[in-house]
């Protein structure tokens, strides 16, 4: 009896291990993109993000009109940033790639302005 009462607890253990393992490498599959667009209205900003949130592997979006930027988050192996910025062009705006840092930076400028 006690030898399977171990069974069971190494059993579930090993469980736990593996679904741990797998939440890290669905965290490490996902990719980062930001993009400097051209929107100039609200419609711009609706148009953008109900598009983009039905490209493939997506898991994150934020379109931001008045910093007139773009962040997306998809699993990696579902997208590329050439075919999203393809689908952004598509639309009809500007894609053009920039870091997280530059991102980051025009959206602190955003609320510096809005003080």
């Amino acid at each position: 009896m006690k030898n399977f009462i171990r069974l069971i607890l190494a059993g579930f253990g090993l469980l736990l291990f593996i679904s741990v393992t797998e939440a890290q490498n669905k965290e490490s599959d996902l990719v980062t993109v930001c993009f400097k667009s051209s929107m100039d209205c609200h419609e711009c900003e609706l148009t953008l993000t109900n598009y983009l949130k039905f490209e493939k592997g997506v898991k994150d979006l934020k379109v931001d009109l008045a910093s007139n930027t773009i962040k997306l988050v998809y699993k990696s192996g579902k997208n590329t940033p050439e075919n999203i910025a393809k689908g952004i062009k598509k639309k009809g705006y500007e894609a053009n790639s920039i870091s997280e840092d530059e991102y980051k930076k025009l959206l602190e400028d955003k609320t510096t302005k809005q003080k």
